[in-house]
């Protein structure tokens, strides 16, 4: 019993790992930022969790211990449930509103929700491996329970993001993970206590779908979480009054048809087709799929023979087919469901060339630093003529990040031209960036640093500029 709680607990505490992380790209972007200070506030839990749980253990009888170890498997599946995976978005959120630095907000927001629950959680290792040493060899017995919690976080942390969240979904998994905390609490207490660990455990599973179903009420239109973003598809109205159908990714607004003709109802979409049609291209790479707008209209060009549309996540396509455009793509389009770098390395070892290239892979409130660097862009210019890059950013075009941005860009393709779409009392709006003059542009002559691969601080600035409101 003690290798199968050891198996559960590893398991488990993986899981939340990339749970936490993925719960908080919506709100400050997918960066090395997020992943190293929520694994850093983990580990510290961890280490904690080991120190108090061996000195425990080794001063109580193998009955406290056991009971503290269920104890604290069902204390940590009630706040995770309860507290921790409901409020991360949200509480990450208020920390920037207050205009704390993106680093300080996401510490002090894994440190607030989840240094508890790990800490409690972790605890699990020591004391099993006091219970089970039973022949007085302490390495033994800790390398055998070590063996199964590394094996269970190994499983963990492969099928958390590669099976159940795009089956399950992010949601969904949360409560697995509970649950297989309320199992291993379960098991811990032993057969001798069955009816109060059945009821504790049953109580915990209760809280936890009580708490989401208060604090995450369902909202109407199609929603799905895959292990890369949160898709909803749902209905609302233009400027004008004029109804459309709306793909959110991640939060933010991604594409958008008219529900009466099924048209395009995206200004900086439209904008695009008119410089690809300044072009006169045959082949059109779309890097970043969305909901398949460009792609679908691109293909209805006369001049245009192939789209190639790159997305990494493989939900998109079916996703835009069923859900959103409500109709299967053009036989020209051809889905490549991989990492945009990959696919740029891979187009062109296959000597492939193209005439026209989009990049819209910037969503929601996050944005993938990897993809503003000055390598991407160089990547995309030796297999592209002529290149567009959708941006959200502020019109004023004075921000750090706008200014590293375009000097970036500007430095892979020689020259940079802009063309806002300004939208009235809106902060952030879309900006085209083209490597050509296209009609209604005017070339960029600022300064910024520039953003390689091996310095970065795209993610930093993009949040700066994000929350930069609730400091001023």
């Amino acid at each position: 019993m003690a290798w199968f709680i050891a198996f559960l607990e590893g398991a488990s505490t993986l899981a939340v790992e990339v749970i936490a992380i993925r719960l908080a790209v919506p709100v400050v972007g997918s960066s090395a930022t997020l992943t190293g200070v929520t694994l850093a506030v983990v580990l510290l839990a961890l280490s904690a969790g080991y120190w108090r749980g061996g000195m425990l253990s080794a001063r109580w009888d193998s009955r406290r211990t056991q009971t503290a170890l269920g104890r604290n498997l069902l204390l940590a599946a009630g706040i995770y449930g309860v507290v921790s995976f409901p409020l991360e978005a949200n509480l990450l959120e208020k920390t920037l509103d207050a205009g704390l630095d993106v680093t300080l907000a996401i510490g002090l927001t894994a440190l607030g929700l989840f240094l508890l629950p790990v800490y409690l959680a972790s605890q699990t290792v020591p004391m099993l491996a006091e219970l089970t040493n039973n022949e007085g060899k302490a390495g033994k017995a800790s390398g055998r329970i070590l063996f199964f919690s590394t094996l269970g976080s190994v499983v963990g942390g492969i099928l958390t993001p590669v099976l159940l969240f795009p089956r399950l979904g992010v949601q969904r998994t949360t409560y697995g993970v509970c649950a297989l905390l309320v199992i291993a609490g379960c098991a811990a207490l032993g057969r001798s206590r069955f009816a109060l660990s059945a009821a504790s455990g049953v109580t915990v599973l209760a809280l936890v779908v009580a708490a989401h179903i208060v604090l995450s009420p369902r909202e109407p239109g199609f929603a799905f979480d895959s292990a890369y973003q949160s898709f909803r598809v749902v209905t609302d109205e233009d400027a004008e009054g004029r109804a459309e159908r709306v793909l959110l990714l991640g939060g933010g607004r991604a594409s958008g048809v008219y529900l009466d003709d099924g048209e395009t109802s995206f200004a900086y979409v439209r904008e695009t087709e008119k410089a690809l049609s300044e072009t006169r291209a045959s082949d059109v790479l779309v890097i970043g799929a969305a909901g398949f707008t460009f792609p679908r209209d691109a293909a209805r060009v006369p001049t245009v023979q192939r789209v190639d549309a790159v997305d990494l996540d493989p939900a998109v396509k079916r996703i835009a087919e069923t859900e959103f455009l409500g109709e299967p793509l053009d036989p020209k389009i051809r889905f490549l469901p991989m990492s945009a770098r990959y696919a740029l390395h891979k187009l062109r070892q296959d000597g492939n060339h193209y005439g026209f290239a989009f990049v819209d892979a910037y969503y929601g409130k996050g944005i993938p630093p990897e993809l503003l660097t000055v390598e991407f862009f160089s990547g995309v210019n030796a297999i592209s003529d002529r290149t567009v890059v959708n941006v959200i950013m502020d019109g004023t075009l004075a921000s750090a990040f706008a200014n590293n941005l375009l000097a970036s860009f500007r430095e892979a393709f020689h020259g940079v031209w802009v063309k806002p779409l300004i939208v009235e009392d809106q902060e952030f709006i879309n900006v085209l960036v083209s490597n050509w003059p296209m009609a209604g542009s005017n070339p960029w002559s600022g300064r910024g640093i520039i953003y390689h691969d091996d310095k970065n601080s795209a993610d930093r600035d993009w949040v700066r500029l994000l929350w930069r409101r609730a400091k001023s």
